[in-house]
């Protein structure tokens, strides 16, 4: 959709028919913006025609930037999130009614870890041969199939295997996913855009959460069947996204000149040769990333763990409302994640990705405390937008480290090493739980998230991590 015209005032704008529009989006804006002006008398005082105007141009030209393959993305990952957010809250739930134990529980999530890692690793190494548009219906198929096999299990060790068999798809996808985005996306907006598919996908877990309520009344076996329809529907949707540029776009693509990013030029190149100092100088960022992510997946393999049975057995939540929580984190990954995404493009990414953990450290210390429901819903909110612009910024961060690189493989190693944590925060926070409480094992996942946030100390702000120069677009 063509930019609207500088040289015109707002009320100009305005006032421009419908006829002089020839396309349906912009159409629509000036409809909406026709219909303020009839009700312009009925408006406050204070809340004026230009104001108004101004801020649905502001809304258009932040829908001009989502392009047809992140659009798909998009939609993907809606898809996607809904099946995962009937599922993932009463997956605890579903084993402990096939009379898994705390130590079973922790092995599924460690089970799902490993393959998870073995999936990202095997996507990295073959992004060169498999393009990451190729990639990704493999992956949505095989997580598909997976789940219809839950569905139909009846014992936990077979829970677990078909457990481990989803995560190995469901790995493969988020590497052919990431490094899509990062290949048809402008360098400058990769926050931005990492954030959009993200509230794309928090979008889907404000709609999952309450389908996965009336689902488990009939049966928990039912959310996985659900699963596996909306996994296919995604890995459907795959198949429209266009194929990846030979060269990512950039900001001079778009006729204006880019700022230089700091540290552009030492980008990691997996198998780069040099001197030792070299070497490590080239593999820093990566490092460095890597520790906030492997705190951050340590603290999530400690709470799936232990959230569900916590919520139902010392906060007293109802079976059918343990879902919502994933509802009230997506409301707020929608409402407040890309916000704080397009923040972290112009002000620093490194930042953003400790404001969203402390926020997420936030709700953690409610539930380790035990605190009324209505507080645990509300700083849930609050922490769906900060994980939302903490994981898109980190991924920008990300992107940007590998620029001179394999960014494939490099993602594939960063991450499925990551990936590791998980199974730490998990064996820990179920060994926590059989020796003390269920308490004690959402405080592991409360110690881990915070040692990674520390962590991001160690990573210089402006000098080689992608972030922009403070005052100036990134």
């Amino acid at each position: 959709m063509p930019p609207f015209h500088g040289s015109r005032r707002a009320d100009d704008r305005a006032n421009r028919t419908v006829s002089d529009v020839p396309r349906t989006g912009d159409r629509a804006i000036h409809v909406a913006v026709s219909q303020g002006n009839a009700a312009h008398s009925r408006v406050r005082s204070g809340y004026s025609l230009p104001v108004l105007t101004r801020r649905l141009d502001a809304i258009a030209a932040t829908m001009r930037l989502i392009d047809r393959p992140i659009a798909v993305l998009a939609l993907i990952g809606f898809i996607s999130q809904v099946g995962v957010s009937i599922m993932l809250p009463l997956l605890p739930l579903y084993a402990r009614e096939l009379g898994a134990t705390p130590g079973q529980l922790g092995l599924m999530v460690s089970a799902f870890a490993v393959t998870v890692t073995i999936g990202q690793l095997g996507s990295g190494v073959v992004i060169g041969r498999i393009s990451a548009g190729r990639q990704m219906p493999f992956g949505l198929a095989g997580y598909a199939v997976a789940n219809a096999l839950i569905a139909t299990t009846s014992s936990a060790g077979a829970l677990i295997t078909f457990r481990a068999i989803a995560g190995f798809g469901g790995g493969l996808s988020i590497i052919a996913e990431r490094v899509y985005i990062a290949r048809v996306s402008v360098r400058e907006r990769l926050a931005f855009t990492n954030g959009v598919v993200s509230a794309a996908a928090s979008a889907g877990s404000v709609l999952g959460p309450t389908i996965g309520g009336v689902l488990a009344t009939i049966s928990l076996r039912m959310p996985f069947v659900a699963v596996a329809v909306t996994a296919t529907l995604a890995m459907v949707a795959s198949l429209f996204l266009p194929r990846e540029p030979d060269r990512e776009p950039s900001a001079a693509d778009a006729g204006r000149s880019a700022p230089p990013e700091p540290g552009q030029g030492r980008a990691y190149a997996p198998g780069l040769r040099g001197s030792l100092g070299t070497r490590w100088l080239d593999l820093r960022p990566l490092v460095l990333l890597s520790m906030w992510n492997l705190g951050f997946n340590a603290s999530f393999g400690g709470w799936i763990t232990t959230y569900s049975p916590l919520a139902t057995t010392r906060l007293g939540i109802p079976v059918v409302q343990v879902a919502l929580i994933f509802a009230a984190f997506g409301i707020g990954s929608v409402v407040i994640g890309p916000w704080l995404a397009g923040i972290a493009d112009r002000r620093g990414r490194r930042g953003m990705v400790a404001i969203g953990s402390t926020l997420v450290l936030g709700h953690i210390a409610t539930l380790v405390v035990a605190a009324p429901v209505p507080v645990v819903f509300a700083t849930a909110v609050v922490a769906g937008g900060g994980l939302a612009a903490a994981q898109a910024s980190w991924f920008a961060l990300l992107s940007v480290a590998t620029d001179g690189g394999r960014r494939g493989r490099s993602f594939g190693m960063v991450t499925a090493l990551s990936n590791l944590g998980v199974i730490v925060g998990a064996t820990l926070a179920a060994t926590a739980w059989e020796a003390v409480d269920i308490t004690a094992g959402m405080a592991v996942a409360m110690v881990f998230l915070a040692l990674g946030t520390v962590s991001l100390v160690l990573v210089r702000g402006h000098d080689g991590d992608g972030s922009p120069v403070k005052g100036k677009a990134g």
